[in-house]
């Protein structure tokens, strides 16, 4: 970058590139803090204002100019700059930025910084009740908005619901990071370095770079929604200073073999997966046992129907009979319970999933209990036709897994056994629709799960037509 000489002992620096400028906040003790900083805010900043070299006595400095929210024309005079004359022009002093000194990216940084602080300034009188608004308030107002108007599933709501709440004093509080950090906080007063230095608390927490990467994204979403003029006003997101961290890359797909689930729902069937109320050798009346075996039977029948479907737990615990039409050997799914309620499906779209031999199986088994097979009713249901609970239902499939001597795993692997075995025999978009994903990236990642059964004779051949015949024994 250089800068041309004007009248008046002045240089208005020109970009040759026009390379979008860094913010630093804080510090600057070299390159990487440029790196790592966000160019929005620099961008805004050089927008809206010029980074002029001017001349004292000798001695340049730099200066930035701009015109504030009231469109009156500002001046700051930022520091030393750390340039020289060449011919008509400034340029770049060799060697190291001394201390004392700006060059022109520390000025662009500075200069952003400083017209974010008068915007604010002008801000707050502008309205000056806006300083008493607290980081509680706009939470509040951020989770009416997710509800109302976004409609988020009551599940998310509630996670971030439990991610927000408030400090009960407890040692232990699993959440409540984020209102320990900045509940009571205007703000307004809640700068870059604050976000940095929690995100910074996290990082030495024993916390995967996932989880702090969504208290990052929470935090940057209540922000940006308090920039909304018709919300806070907020003038800058100060998340957006902050870095995102660097996570592992994805696990492995785990999938259970059609052998496990049989071991499974054997278990479930017997009634080994839970435990019986009463006191050892109880008695309990023939009715009590008919239902005990209806439930039974009846888990077992949603572990192996959700292998052979690949539904997801929520569209299972909102299935209807009316959804299931055995004469097509296909079922409709349109709902799925989240948060105790029943809304639409994740993707927000009903789709149609074909139904195996042993899905129908298992529903005609289902059929056979006698009570809650009307249109209306669920087909896994409580005993007094009501939900299952989510939890308990993946509390006893590890249960049962357990109990059966396989390696245990999630109940959402289910839906991808699911997957990795339809991709074998489907196409890609084919697998897509059945399993309700809105992005076909998302169903890709089940065409390299695992290796075909061939896999190993290919490369057995490939490297059999390189090998040397092995010499006869003498």
């Amino acid at each position: 970058m250089a800068a041309k000489q004007s009248s008046g002992g002045t240089a208005v620096l020109q970009e040759r590139e026009k390379p979008a400028p860094k913010l630093a906040i804080g510090p600057v003790d070299g390159d990487a803090s440029y790196k790592r900083a966000t160019a929005g805010r620099a961008l805004e900043a050089k927008d809206k204002g010029a980074l002029i070299v001017r001349e004292h006595r000798g001695r340049p400095f730099y200066e930035a100019k701009w015109r504030d929210l009231n469109r009156k024309q500002k001046k700051r005079r930022l520091g030393l700059a750390w340039v020289e004359k060449s011919g008509a022009e400034w340029i770049r002093r060799r060697g190291r930025v001394r201390d004392g000194f700006l060059d022109d990216r520390r000025a662009f940084a500075l200069m952003a910084e400083v017209i974010e602080k008068h915007e604010q300034e002008v801000l707050l009188e502008a309205a000056p009740l806006k300083h008493l608004v607290l980081f509680d308030d706009v939470v509040a107002a951020w989770l009416v908005y997710l509800e109302t108007e976004k409609r988020v599933k009551p599940s998310t709501l509630a996670g971030y619901e439990n991610l927000l709440a408030e400090p009960t004093g407890k040692p232990r509080q699993r959440g409540a990071r984020i209102m320990r950090e900045f509940g009571g906080k205007p703000i307004f007063d809640i700068a870059v370095a604050d976000a940095k230095r929690f995100l910074s608390k996290l990082d030495r927490e024993d916390i995967s770079a996932r989880t702090v990467n969504i208290h990052r994204q929470v935090l940057h979403s209540i922000f940006e929604f308090a920039r909304d003029t018709d919300t806070f006003g907020l003038v800058v997101n100060p998340i957006a200073g902050t870095t995102k961290r660097p996570e592992d890359g994805a696990k492995p797909i785990e999938v259970f073999e059609r052998s496990e689930i049989r071991a499974i729902a054997g278990i479930a069937r017997e009634g080994q997966h839970r435990r019986r109320s009463g006191y050892e050798g109880s008695r309990f009346s023939a009715e009590t046992e008919r239902e005990w075996s209806r439930i039974n039977h009846q888990d077992a029948a949603l572990f192996d129907f959700a292998f052979c479907t690949g539904l997801r737990l929520g569209e299972l615990l909102a299935l209807r009979w009316r959804d299931v039409d055995l004469r097509n050997e296909v079922v409709t799914v349109s709902r799925a319970l989240s948060g105790g309620k029943e809304t639409s499906t994740k993707s927000r779209r009903s789709r149609i999933v074909p139904l195996a031999a042993q899905a129908i199986s298992a529903l005609r088994a289902l059929q056979r209990r006698g009570i809650y097979i009307d249109r209306d009713d669920l087909v896994f249901c409580r005993p007094d036709g009501g939900h299952l609970d989510r939890g308990a239902v993946r509390k006893r499939f590890i249960t049962a897994q357990k109990k059966a001597g396989v390696r245990v795993r999630r109940f959402h692997d289910l839906r991808h056994s699911f997957g990795t075995k339809a991709i074998r025999k489907f196409d890609l978009v084919t697998v897509k629709d059945m399993m309700g994903h809105s992005k076909l990236t998302t169903t890709e990642r089940y065409l390299h799960s695992q290796p075909r059964p061939s896999d190993a004779a290919k490369l057995t051949s490939i490297f059999q037509e390189e090998e040397e015949p092995m010499p006869l024994a003498a």
